[in-house]
């Protein structure tokens, strides 16, 4: 959710638009503090680390720079965010703009070369095509994830059974019709938080033909015989969106079957609606011509020394309106026929809010899939809980999952507020654990509102980011660990450089919290630690040895530390 000056939130990065929502060989030279750690026996509550189940390949930490819209970063701050020495973040990941104008493309190429240099990876985002391959256009589009009502799930049904009888549903099962007229499925709970039109979203199967039901909002009907076609078969589920209006508060919604008997309904999604009389989209025209255009940004950055990762087809498609909008049509045609002349790895599409209606069709067409190196989303007011994404696991493999931006909690606040930065290697926690990204991508790298202040320090932001940046690099591997031993405290767990596991603990108590870890299938290690509270920066602890893979630690209230556990040699 990308724009030189805005917030999901009012604030000062607020002025036009919308509200809406390694280190252990480079640790801080700093004198140890004492912390309790002991040895100890494996109970119920600790945090169990398999060695044995792999998870995810990290890719990295970092974020964007743009001199187009903000300074470029200096020499000093691209030391600060790219190193891996002291009082530095060590980012192993940059995003850079793409420019429409060729003019500005030489912007920004010392830092990116810098970059590389400390051995991070570049990859690059687009907000326009060039001007001529743009026309103007209405556009009306769902607005983000909307939110979810199952069709089992406090409802009220007529000729109709809830089943199971079906793969892939969602919830605990899906409805099914008995009869072929007057046959009815209701919400009773939807929730509206405005009047104004909304996107209704029926999730169905129907294994062939076309069946029509008439939808009522609040008993009254809103559209008839709205035609529901085949999906194949009765386990392959598709979406069927109507845009309607209703009126804020609680609603119902019911669908009522016309003559021809109904599809299978697993769930209904109600969002609102995007409206932008002015919107502009990429000519149908000149998708070749696009395609050329990234490949020519490409090949200048390579003639600069910055040899780019990854390029993504568009910023943010489905919340454009200081870009370009591209319906999730458009983005899966340039996938299948123009996003395979583009010579690097290609990204997409980049949704704002991780919204999966956008991304769904490039995995479920094995033509589109075929041009997808990495599937990319931004966490825009993205609830935890639509954090995992099924269908790329299912259909993903051998692509990579990652998150190219976002700023938490808010872009209106003091980077440096306490607790609320503790937010930070929260969101992250769930970002590698939830939704098993590979990489996690702040927006402005340097802002008063991000990891680097304006004054060019690392802000409280910034450390909690750099207990994951510094420690867990480029290559290691997401292990299998719990990830809530007890009530608001969050572990995840790395492995990689010579057999090091990484822990990062986040305790969101008031209170401080002993915390046991046990290592499985792990040699004796030693243990050293950094702790992030609200006086403590990165701050170095004393170091014990685990034996028998196990330890036990003081978290401090409201803190943030990451164990670094490095196997001890056997004795010759």
């Amino acid at each position: 959710m990308t724009h030189p000056h805005r917030s999901i939130f009012t604030g000062p990065d607020f002025p036009s638009r919308r509200s809406f929502l390694a280190m252990m060989g480079a640790a801080p030279m700093l004198a140890a503090t004492a912390v309790d750690v002991v040895a100890s026996a494996a109970t119920a509550g600790d945090v169990v680390v398999d060695l044995s189940a792999e998870r995810q390949t990290i890719r990295g930490f970092g974020g964007i720079n743009h001199p187009v819209w903000i300074d470029d970063l200096t020499p000093s701050q691209r030391e600060t965010a790219f190193g891996n020495g002291f009082n530095q973040l060590g980012f192993s990941v940059l995003r850079i703009f793409i420019s429409e104008n060729r003019t500005d493309w030489s912007r920004g190429v010392e830092t990116a070369r810098r970059a590389i240099e400390h051995g991070a990876i570049v990859f690059a985002s687009p907000w326009n095509p060039p001007t001529d391959m743009v026309e103007t256009v209405p556009v009306t589009r769902k607005q983000g994830n909307g939110t979810t009502y199952e069709a089992e799930t406090e409802t009220t049904l007529a000729d109709a059974v809830v089943a199971t009888s079906a793969e892939g549903f969602t919830g605990s099962g899906f409805v099914e019709f008995h009869a072929a007229t007057g046959a009815s499925l209701q919400w009773n709970g939807v929730i509206i938080g405005s009047t104004g039109r909304k996107n209704l979203e029926f999730r169905y199967s129907l294994e062939s033909g076309t069946r029509h039901l008439d939808v009522y909002v609040d008993g009254a009907k809103v559209e008839s015989d709205v035609a529901f076609e085949s999906t194949g078969s009765w386990s392959t589920w598709a979406r069927k969106s109507i845009q309607v209006p209703m009126t804020a508060g609680t609603a119902t919604v019911k669908v009522v079957t016309t003559g021809t008997g109904g599809p299978n309904i697993d769930s209904l999604n109600a969002a609102g609606l995007i409206e932008d009389p002015d919107g502009r989209r990429l000519r149908h025209d000149r998708y070749d011509a696009y395609a050329g255009h990234l490949n020519d940004f490409n090949a200048f950055m390579r003639s600069q020394g910055v040899d780019l990762y990854a390029l993504s087809i568009q910023n943010e498609p489905d919340f454009a309106h200081d870009w370009t909008w591209w319906s999730n049509e458009e983005i899966l045609r340039f996938m299948k026929e123009n996003a395979g002349s583009i010579d690097t790895r290609v990204i997409a599409p980049e949704s704002f809010q991780y919204v999966k209606d956008v991304s769904d069709p490039i995995l479920n067409d094995p033509e589109a899939l075929a041009n997808l190196d990495i599937l990319g989303a931004h966490l825009y007011g993205t609830k935890v809980a639509d954090f995992p994404y099924p269908l790329f696991k299912q259909k993903g493999s051998g692509e990579e999952l990652w998150m190219t931006e976002v700023y938490h909690p808010n872009s209106s606040s003091s980077a440096d507020l306490w607790p609320e930065a503790l937010d930070v290697a929260q969101h992250i926690h769930h970002a590698m654990v939830d939704a098993e990204f590979q990489t996690y991508v702040w927006w402005y790298i340097r802002r008063f509102y991000g990891p680097i202040k304006d004054d060019g320090t690392i802000s409280k932001r910034g450390y909690n980011m750099a207990h994951f940046s510094k420690f867990v690099r480029p290559g290691y591997v997401r292990l299998d660990a719990t990830a809530t031993p007890q009530p608001e405290v969050f572990t995840s767990a790395y492995t990689g450089d010579r057999g090091k596991v990484v822990v990062v603990a986040v305790n969101k108590k008031t209170s401080s919290v002993s915390q046991t870890f046990t290592l499985q299938n792990a040699p004796a290690s030693r243990v050293s630690s950094w702790l992030t509270d609200e006086s403590r920066n990165l701050r170095p602890q004393a170091a014990i040895d685990a034996p028998d893979g196990t330890f036990t630690a003081d978290l401090p209230a409201q803190s943030v530390t990451t164990f670094v556990a490095v196997p001890l040699r056997p004795a010759h």
